[in-house]
């Protein structure tokens, strides 16, 4: 592809990530991704003469996404239609940015530039969720150009009306707080900020480490306001994942193995004895109980009834699952919620959940560098491992596919890091080959 079409796309993708804010104002967010990604893909199919190249993270994902679709005639309720092909949606535009990126980026430059956008955009999302959370003047709530033309049906469904209504937050109660204002900023709910916050944080510190000067200290403060923000959304999976994974992201840093080896020995002792002492004291029930039940007995209750009846509702439609979630009688929540992992076992079985998995360790595979020395080209891929193991420890208790703006960033960010291999590899061979002339 000629260079002039490749800045001509790229600027395409930064502008549409850029544009965020404005989408959510419309109320247009959930559905201009795949609309603006697919005409941005034809015009690079008609670009590039329909030739494009495939890695094995884009031949696992079409795999996926076949079996989704397979998926589909396992569904029994009709409104669940609307909650499939939304879902659908999200991963064929995840799917066609992922062979977008690949195609069409070779040079640093782009790579930093979406990346840059993403943090912009978040960093824009942390200050107003702060100011919400700090000031009720940043309280608003209005209806959407997408609320007054969304049918009724739909606009009085839970998903349907926090796209109808925009505001960014609400009143909830924590144990810590007692009643107050959660924000979720542009993003649909406080989860999806909270774990978009997570693995985005990483990419930040990379440019604070690869910057000097005042654009050092300026990156210090959007990491600092986006933590902030983090916190803020009391989403206590995402904060966890955000911790564990800085931890094994400085473990595995470390060049060293027999230093790695006493580390982890030196962790699993303290963590230990830290359990022993606890216990002796009785103190650890007091914790778990804050932990699970921080939000009131019925919230945690309620996960556990989802997480137990989704595996077993497994058991029934085990090879292409049941294509979408589920309502159960008496349930606030549908089966297949509340856990990437668990969720896609129950919607499209075991084969979309090897499937799904495997995709993930592609990605691992292409990031997991023996780095011997570090550059702004290694530190990108060492940081995308902190950014892998957030998303695979919040995948736990989030259904990241429930709004598709963090599907839209968390794959443009994978996407990237993928890329930022080749282009590291090529860097070397232009530097062999330059050396041994």
């Amino acid at each position: 592809m000629k260079s002039i079409h490749k800045y001509l796309i790229t600027n395409q993708l930064f502008y549409l990530i850029l544009m965020f804010p404005i989408w959510w104002f419309l109320g247009v967010e959930q559905f201009i991704w795949f609309f603006f990604v697919l005409l941005i893909f034809i015009q690079f199919c008609f670009l590039n003469k329909m030739k494009f190249y495939i890695n094995s993270a884009i031949l696992i994902f079409a795999l996926f996404i076949v079996i989704y679709i397979i998926s589909f005639f396992n569904i029994i309720e009709s409104m669940r239609y609307i909650t499939y092909f939304r879902n659908l949606s999200t991963y064929l535009t995840s799917f066609m940015i992922l062979v977008i990126i690949w195609n069409i980026i070779d040079e640093w430059w782009q790579v930093e530039k979406l990346l840059k956008a993403i943090v912009i955009v978040m960093f824009l999302s942390s200050i107003i969720g702060v100011l919400a959370f700090s000031t009720e003047f940043f309280r608003f709530n209005f209806k959407s150009l997408m609320g007054y033309v969304m049918p009724s049906f739909i606009s009085e469904t839970d998903y349907g009306s926090v796209i109808a209504n925009r505001n960014l937050g609400f009143f909830n109660w924590f144990i810590i707080f007692g009643e107050y204002f959660r924000i979720s900023s542009f993003f649909l709910y406080s989860t999806m900020f909270s774990a978009t916050l997570a693995f985005t944080l990483p990419i930040v510190l990379y440019f604070r480490l690869t910057n000097q000067g005042f654009i050092k200290k300026f990156y210090t403060l959007i990491f600092c306001f986006m933590f902030l923000a983090l916190l803020l959304t009391t989403g206590r999976v995402a904060i966890i994942a955000f911790l564990i994974g800085w931890i094994l992201f400085k473990i595995i840093s470390i060049k060293s193995i027999a230093i790695k080896g006493s580390i982890i020995l030196i962790s699993i002792l303290i963590i230990s004895t830290a359990i022993i002492i606890l216990y002796y004291f009785g103190f650890i029930d007091p914790l778990i109980n804050l932990m699970i039940y921080s939000r009131g007995e019925g919230s945690a209750n309620a996960r556990a009834r989802i997480y137990i009846e989704t595996f077993q509702g497994f058991f029934e439609k085990p090879i292409f699952g049941w294509g979408t979630e589920r309502d159960m009688k008496g349930m606030t929540y549908p089966l297949g919620s509340h856990s990437y992992y668990l969720g896609t076992l129950y919607k499209q079985g075991i084969l979309g959940l090897v499937l799904f998995l495997s995709l993930l360790f592609s990605i691992w595979k292409r990031i997991n560098i023996k780095v011997k020395e570090y550059n702004k080209y290694t530190w990108l891929l060492k940081y995308g491992q902190f950014v892998l193991f957030v998303y695979l420890i919040n995948s736990f208790t989030d259904v990241l596919d429930l709004d598709a703006t963090t599907m839209m960033f968390s794959w443009t960010i994978f996407s990237l890091l993928i890329v930022a291999n080749r282009v590291y590899l090529n860097n070397i061979v232009n530097y062999d080959s330059s050396n041994s002339k």
